[in-house]
């Protein structure tokens, strides 16, 4: 009896379908790439020997990666990723909807979507990345956000942590009620690779500011008009009024602040303003601030050192233009002049104030005269104070060389 042509097709099928599926079950669905690109990690697969890799290779659901010395990656469809170092140890779980979702036991990740968000699962909590972040998961959960934002979620409660931010879960469980500004480390390799531009420009930034804050007298420096003379384009600002000028703020603040202000693009002036200096008092980096309003570093750099160059005077000790002062020789030789050191004075006008020239006074002139023999009329005070000028004579004549 010959079977219908389309019955063999189906038959062939079905048994094919039957061999993909109970290949699939053997080897297991693939979850993702361990690439290890230099150091080693070690893999623990349920129902196997704990295996050491040191190159590349497939993971499976259920898979459990710890890295004992260099870096490693592990690798997704749609361009993400995941990045360990020594101490990470994470684990590849299948998400309710067949994708995979890492749970992180503990250690750091730095997690790139791509293409799709990847979620990070820890004790019962769990952070969406749509972006660049890193999770840290020790005695506290932390997680900073480099890149697009982090919806981190927890017991029903949820908190989105934006670029430059970062937010900490407590071992507490308390679920914390806002963002802080990242922290970024000069000794950490990811905070380098993302903000290394950043830390360096904060450290000019605070520099320019400390130095500036140090040469202002009083409470010089904290008004509005003072710094529409500093800087013109404040003056040229019509929202640049005396309610944005903070008096208990120091003037180094303010001038790096409204130089931040000036250079961005996002929102209004008064916006801006507020949004530069809210950053600020919640404690981020200058440089941090700058690239979290969009601002370029030379311009910006240009326009506080010109303010800078208007500011208050400076003062500087010049070098010595005379020899330091001599023993006076009490011998009846010529009496010498100490000549103090010279002091040259640079002064800078302050906004609104006229250059003047000050002649520095003359060096005073300090002469010895050598007094005759003590005579009271009492020879035994006569002899002995005598005596005593004469010794102390003939010892300064040996040490001025006469």
């Amino acid at each position: 009896m010959r079977r219908p042509r389309w019955a063999i097709s189906a038959m062939t099928a079905m048994v094919a379908a039957v061999a993909l599926v109970g290949c699939d079950s053997s080897s297991g669905s693939a979850a993702g790439r361990l690439v290890v690109s230099d150091g080693r990690a070690e893999l623990i697969r349920p129902g196997e020997d704990r295996l050491e890799v040191d190159g590349s290779r497939a993971l499976k659901f259920g898979d459990r990666v710890r890295v004992r010395e260099g870096t490693a990656e592990i690798r997704f469809p749609d361009d993400r990723r995941l990045e360990l170092r020594p101490g990470t140890d994470v684990e590849l779980q299948a998400a309710p909807d067949t994708s995979v979702r890492p749970t992180l036991f503990g250690g750091d990740l730095l997690v790139i979507s791509g293409g799709s968000p990847v979620t990070v699962s820890f004790n019962g909590s769990e952070v969406a990345v749509q972006g660049d972040a890193r999770v840290s998961r020790g005695v506290a959960v932390l997680v900073a956000s480099y890149k697009g934002t982090a919806q981190l979620s927890s017991a029903g409660s949820t908190l989105a942590v934006p670029a430059l931010r970062q937010a900490a879960l407590p071992a507490t469980g308390q679920f914390p009620s806002q963002v802080k500004p990242l922290e970024p480390s000069p000794s950490d390799a990811w905070d380098q690779r993302y903000l290394s531009d950043t830390i360096e420009l904060t450290n000019r930034l605070t520099a320019r500011s400390e130095g500036f804050t140090a040469q202002m007298p009083g409470n010089e420096g904290r008004t509005v008009q003072y710094f529409r003379d500093l800087v013109p384009r404040l003056a040229a600002e019509p929202a640049f009024t005396s309610s944005l000028v903070n008096p208990a703020r120091a003037p180094g603040e303010t001038l790096v602040g409204a130089a931040i202000t000036l250079e961005g693009k996002r929102g209004t002036f008064a916006e801006r303003w507020a949004a530069v200096f809210a950053f600020r008092d919640a404690g981020a980096g200058w440089g941090l601030v700058a690239l979290d309003q969009g601002v370029s570093r030379v311009p910006l750099l240009d326009l506080i050192e010109t303010a800078l160059s208007r500011g208050p005077a400076e003062f500087a000790v010049g070098p010595m233009t005379g020899p330091p002062g001599s023993l006076v020789r009490p011998s009846g030789g010529p009496a010498t002049t100490a000549v103090p050191p010279t002091t040259s004075t640079t002064v800078r006008p302050r906004p609104g104030a006229t250059t003047s020239t000050t002649t520095p006074r003359a060096a005073p002139t300090t002469t010895t005269t050598v007094v005759g023999p003590l005579n009271t009329g009492s020879p035994l005070i006569d002899n002995t104070v005598n005596s005593l000028v004469q010794t102390l004579t003939g010892l300064l004549n040996s040490l001025g060389g006469g």
